[in-house]
């Protein structure tokens, strides 16, 4: 799992996501058009580092917001790409 294939998945699901350390307000999110942002005021950081230390992420859709852990992220990019074939 990379920040290239949640930006696709963002993309073509129409969601945002959202990672990092959220208790240390490091958290990022990739928007329904693939862009990369730190929201809030801290931005002392690089995404790419709160990437490979984000254990939480959060999909948020119209739907809702589902909590996943990074494996059943990384399960949830491999199974669309599956149905993609």
């Amino acid at each position: 799992m990379n920040l290239l294939e949640l930006r696709k998945y963002a993309i073509e699901r129409r969601v945002e996501i959202r990672f990092g350390d959220f208790g240390a307000g490091r958290e990022c999110l990739i928007n329904n058009k693939g862009q990369a942002q730190i929201p809030g005021e801290r931005k002392d950081f690089r995404i790419e580092e709160a990437f490979d230390a984000a254990e939480k992420f959060v999909i948020v859709s119209d739907g809702g917001a589902r909590d996943l852990t990074r494996e059943a992220m990384a399960k949830e990019l491999d199974e669309a790409w599956e149905k993609k074939g």
